[in-house]
């Protein structure tokens, strides 16, 4: 078997590592084939994958039609004719010119109109900054947002008014920047934590460090109570990794979730693989179901900004390769605890989420991504330190409203 040999500890790795299992450091990748340059930033990807690992931008671009920071695609004219080339740079300056004076003399317009959009929501400038850049070479392609922010949130503020306790919520619609945002802070993960160690154990498989068909052997010491049906099976019962990870989500399984952690080499490499996603509210404290480490302090904590971009880029095939962000959407749509957020949703949407709930702390969290055939957005809410029947009827409630403002 051939190894890649980490230049700072010296750790035998499996070929195709990305990372040293010993010390976490980013190791040098032998030529591998078949590869392709991303067309945006010129980044090297496997040739199979939708997005660009390095911009995120779509591998495939359409010829004929314009991007934002190239014109249209044309296959390049191998000609060396330096009187066209001088040509050219003339012809280049006098456009320049031109169309300077012309800004100028319009200038006033254009100061008007950018007033306009900037006063209607402070948080999405940015946003509407790059939708006017991507569309400046034609007015009538411009597509206005259906993103209501103010909308989105004098519904929140309506429908979570009367919870008390800490609450936070994520909404964001899967195809744009714009999101809106409630009380971002570290709050109680509970079951969410889940969606973590799921995306986790993709990312290590993709540099190699597990195989999620591999298979492991049921122990009695696995076992934990709380949620979850694998505590009441046989020992000695196997499961794929895959199959563990499936229990974890769709029956919020405790015990297939700390198999899965320890698989996956245990807190702190869980840890280190949700920083390098970008989650920086997120960590990892404890096992699930150890009550002595939630009694000295230690909880597993997440953000709603944390878990909802998780979600939208997921979605988006922008985490990791299109087939395993399919894998995991199919995990989350066989989940079937819809008593929360998604609760009145109609039966014509699709639903990808994961909840969790500690009845004693009064956490009450839910994380969807809710879509239809009109488009999908993702909807995080997380409560604490409340009361749970008044959390759930706020979320009852708030889902639909969403649902209705966005998809209807």
């Amino acid at each position: 078997m051939d190894f890649l040999k980490c230049p700072n500890c010296q750790t035998n790795n499996p070929a195709g590592s990305k990372f040293c299992q010993g010390c976490g450091q980013e190791l040098k990748q032998p030529e591998t084939t078949p590869q392709r340059k991303c067309p945006i930033c010129g980044a090297q990807n496997d040739a199979n994958n939708v997005y660009c690992e390095s911009c995120g931008q779509p591998m495939q671009r359409s010829v004929g039609k314009a991007t934002q920071n190239n014109g249209p695609y044309a296959p390049a004219a191998k000609k060396s004719n330096t009187l066209g080339i001088i040509l050219g740079i003339l012809a280049g300056i006098v456009v320049l010119a031109i169309g300077g004076f012309y800004i100028f003399q319009h200038s006033g317009q254009s100061s008007s109109d950018d007033s306009t959009v900037a006063s209607s929501s402070s948080s999405s400038s940015k946003a509407s900054s790059q939708a006017k850049s991507s569309s400046s070479k034609t007015s009538a392609s411009t597509k206005t947002s259906s993103f209501d922010e103010a909308k989105i949130k004098k519904l929140v503020d309506s429908k979570m008014a009367n919870v008390s306790g800490d609450k936070t919520v994520y909404v964001s619609p899967v195809n744009e920047d714009k999101s809106y945002l409630l009380n971002n802070q570290t709050q109680s993960a509970a079951s969410v934590i889940k969606l973590f160690i799921l995306a986790a154990a993709y990312a290590q498989q993709k540099i190699g460090t597990i195989d999620l068909s591999d298979t492991y052997t049921l122990k009695d010491s696995d076992k934990v109570g709380g949620t979850g049906v694998i505590q009441n099976m046989d020992a000695g019962q196997t499961f794929t990794y895959r199959e563990l990870l499936t229990y974890m989500i769709d029956e919020s399984d405790n015990t297939a979730a700390n198999i899965m952690i320890e698989a996956l080499g245990g807190l702190d490499k869980v840890n280190s693989q949700i920083q390098k996603m970008g989650a920086k509210d997120t960590k990892l404290q404890r096992m699930l179901m150890d009550t002595a480490s939630l009694k000295a302090g230690k909880d597993n904590i997440t953000s709603a900004a944390d878990v909802g971009e998780l979600l939208k880029k997921i979605y988006n095939h922008k985490f990791i390769s299109k087939s395993d962000s399919q894998e995991i959407l199919a995990i989350l749509e066989k989940n079937q605890d819809h008593d929360y957020l998604v609760k009145n949703i109609p039966s014509e949407a699709t639903i990808y989420n994961k909840t969790g709930i500690m009845q004693n702390y009064g956490v009450l969290n839910d994380a969807a991504i809710i879509k239809n055939s009109k488009g999908a957005f993702v909807a995080v809410v997380m409560t604490q330190n409340g009361e749970i029947s008044e959390e759930q009827a706020a979320m009852n409630s708030l889902g639909l409203a969403l649902y209705n403002e966005i998809l209807k």
